[in-house]
Formats: C-alpha cells, structure tokens, sequence
C-alpha cells in the first residue's frame, strides 16, 4: 500500500500520552504541513499557537471540558482575517484552518506521534475561555487544539470506509 494511504489510515485520535516532550524540530515539521494546507484564493488566514509550558497547558485543559489530555504539547490552530491574503480568509477560515489541522494531524502520525483534535470554535464560551488563557486578541478565533506527544500506546489503523454514504452522480434515498 502506498505510505500516504497508509499513514491516512493508521491516524487515530490518542488521549494518553507519555511525559516524553516533542522535540522543537517536530513541532515545526508539524507547522510547515499545517501551513501546507490548501486555502481559499490562498488566503493562509490562520496562526498557531505552540503550548509547551506546563501551566498553560493547565490553563488550556481547564478552558476546554473536552480537552483535559495530560499531553506535553498542543498546536492552537487559531483564524485570523486581519493576516490573511485576501477577503475570503474572512468567510472561508473555518475551512482553511480545518485543513491545515488536518495535515497536522496526519504529519503527526506521520512522525510516530500521537494526536487529539479538540474542537472550540463555534460553541461561544470555549473561544473566549481560549483567548484568556492564551492571551489572543480579540479578532484571533480559535478553530480548535491539537494535543500532541508520544502516544502511550498505539492503536491498530481501522478502515472507516462506508459504501452507504457513497452516492453517484445524485443523491439516492
């Protein structure tokens, strides 16, 4: 099988991950595919911020009731239409920065590291706690977190392939 299909499917969410922290050069390998993302018009409105400190990794797990993995790093994949290109970054930055989380996560498992997406825009309250805890400004929206180290253990790939949702040409009821 070709590696990048292999890699696609061995990617799984991980909660549990050892102490062991992720070496700089790795976040950045992870940042280079995020960035590689596609965006409308190119518009590339995202940032990121990298957690590393353990307090605020305290600070981030405390703002998301969905997000309390003890994990030596989170990526905060943040929209910001003030940065981007051009105008779609504002009405497209939810897609554009979907799709750079997305390669994060792929070159995570990509690099033997485990990953969790954790989702805070659009529930209202779960930005405002990020952006305290993170300290963005308000016109930086965060899209969601990615915890990420060396999974605890690793989970079997697992194909999530589905023919029923495969429609042709229309929809068929």
């Amino acid at each position: 099988m070709n590696q990048v299909f292999e890699t696609i499917l061995a990617r799984r969410s991980m909660r549990k991950f050892t102490s062991e922290s992720v070496k700089p050069e790795l976040l950045d390998m992870l940042l280079q595919a995020g960035m590689s993302a596609p965006s409308a018009v190119n518009s590339q409105p995202w940032e990121f911020v990298i957690v590393t400190d353990e307090a605020v990794l305290e600070k981030l797990r405390d703002a998301l009731p969905f997000g309390k993995f003890h994990a030596p790093a989170a990526i905060v994949v943040c929209g910001n239409p003030v940065k981007a290109r051009n105008p779609s970054g504002l009405m497209f930055w939810q897609q554009d920065c979907s799709a750079a989380t997305e390669n994060i996560l792929l070159a995570a498992t990509a690099l033997g590291l485990g990953s969790c997406w954790v989702g805070i825009h659009p529930i209202p309250i779960l930005p405002r706690l990020v952006r305290k805890a993170l300290r963005l400004p308000p016109w930086v929206t965060p899209l969601c977190a990615i915890y990420l180290g060396h999974p605890q253990f690793i989970k079997n790939a697992k194909s999530k392939y589905d023919p029923a949702k495969i429609h042709y040409n229309t929809y068929r009821q």
